[in-house]
């Protein structure tokens, strides 16, 4: 059963609605964290767990303090941490704090390392080999892969040097996971930190989330879905697409007036997909989260039917795809399946383009444009039909004036 709680992962049933189809999209690659996994923690794992280790000393040395005073600085949050999980957990207490622990200073040691290259050690294989952080960044995102955010924040209180200059730890904390992720992102804008964000996210894809949707406007929502038809058809229809001139906006906030619909730049590549679905199980999985990442996913799933979807959005430059066109659209075809939607956040959207698409003299007019319109010879042809028209009534009025009117 779900707790009602900040639980950071779903019921038993998770890997089963979710994973089946896209396992390698929930499953991490090379670390485990938290207790989810924990009974995997070898084979693959094997080089993080050592990684871990090593990290854990190199935090305690710079921050002075000892494994032991750690322990006892976090151990009160056993019970809240457990009950974070859906699932029972086979650790006994002093396992799972330790778990949390060593996890919890392997993710500090690696945010604090990450935006500075004067903290990085040669014989580190973290930041020797550039693919060991692809998986790491993979990995970290995952729904079941993740520690409580409070637990980060004690970790990070207890372990923070003295001297550093922030505005305080949760903030500072929070500062360097995002720095740490923009990277992995392939896109600056995505994670817009332009809206002030209150830290009490549950867990480091919560604040992923919470950075991505943060400046999302409020938009009509409901319980229906409108379909709307694809982008090749809409655009035979004369409603345009162009990419939002703002650069700050968020990849969610898609906009309709007057024919034209804004949207977002966004990258797609093969980090996307495992992204997008992990939010997409975290709003799927936590009962008071908005479906504001699922609604995004069903709307694109409308707009976008095939290769064609792409290209045109592409052209726009509303989409970067790093991706075949036919794998970027099943990308898309694909993104929600299984999963449900409460309060749909492009209702409003959806009706307002389906009003429009549906009023015959705008097919009409773009028909027009389209086929008489589209090149320049096509106009150049019709100029010369109008003329040759033109001439033609000018010739039969003058002849029939001839017949009535013969000249004296």
């Amino acid at each position: 059963m779900i707790r009602h709680c900040q639980h950071l992962a779903a019921s038993s049933e998770f890997p089963t609605r979710f994973g089946e189809k896209k396992v390698q999209a929930y499953e991490p690659d090379i670390v485990s964290i938290g207790p989810l996994h924990s009974g995997r923690r070898g084979d693959q794992f094997q080089l993080m767990e050592n990684v871990k280790r090593w990290y854990l000393q190199c935090l305690l040395s710079h921050a002075n303090i000892t494994l032991a005073s750690l322990i006892k600085g976090v151990v009160d949050l056993d019970k809240r941490a457990r009950d974070c999980y859906a699932e029972p957990l086979d650790l006994n207490k002093k396992e799972f704090v330790e778990m949390m622990v060593l996890d919890g200073c392997f993710l500090i040691e690696l945010f604090r390392k990450g935006p500075s290259d004067e903290q990085h050690d040669e014989n580190d294989p973290v930041y020797r080999m550039s693919g060991i952080r692809l998986y790491l960044y993979h990995d970290l995102l995952l729904l079941e892969n993740q520690l409580p955010w409070f637990v980060l924040e004690r970790i990070y209180s207890l372990t923070a040097v003295k001297n550093t200059t922030c505005e305080g730890h949760a903030s500072s904390l929070t500062n360097l996971v995002l720095n740490f992720f923009i990277e992995y992102l392939g896109d600056n804008h995505i994670l817009n930190r332009s809206e002030e964000l209150h830290p009490k996210f549950l867990h480091i894809l919560d604040l992923i989330r919470t950075v991505i949707v943060a400046p999302f406007e409020n938009q009509s929502k409901g319980t229906q879905m409108p379909r709307i038809p694809n982008v090749t058809t809409l655009s035979e229809a004369g409603i345009k697409f162009e990419k939002s001139s703002k650069p700050s906006s968020c990849i969610l906030d898609i906009k309709f007036d007057k024919g034209v619909i804004t949207m977002p730049r966004l990258v797609i590549d093969e980090r996307t997909g495992p992204l997008f679905r992990n939010l997409i199980a975290f709003e799927q999985c936590y009962y008071s989260c908005p479906h504001m990442i699922t609604s995004y996913a069903v709307l694109m799933d409308n707009l976008i039917n095939s290769s064609k979807d792409i290209d045109l959005l592409c052209e726009k430059g509303i989409l970067t795809n790093w991706l075949s066109p036919e794998d970027a659209a099943q990308f898309f075809n694909h993104l929600h399946s299984d999963t449900l939607v409460i309060r749909f956040y492009y209702g409003g959207l959806c009706d307002a383009v389906n009003q429009h698409y549906n009023t015959n003299w705008n097919k009409w007019m773009e028909k027009l444009r389209r086929e008489y319109f589209g090149t320049p010879w096509a106009i150049i042809s019709l100029v010369a039909a109008f003329i040759l028209l033109v001439l033609t009534m000018l010739q039969t009025v003058y002849t029939i004036h001839q017949y009535y009117h013969p000249p004296e």
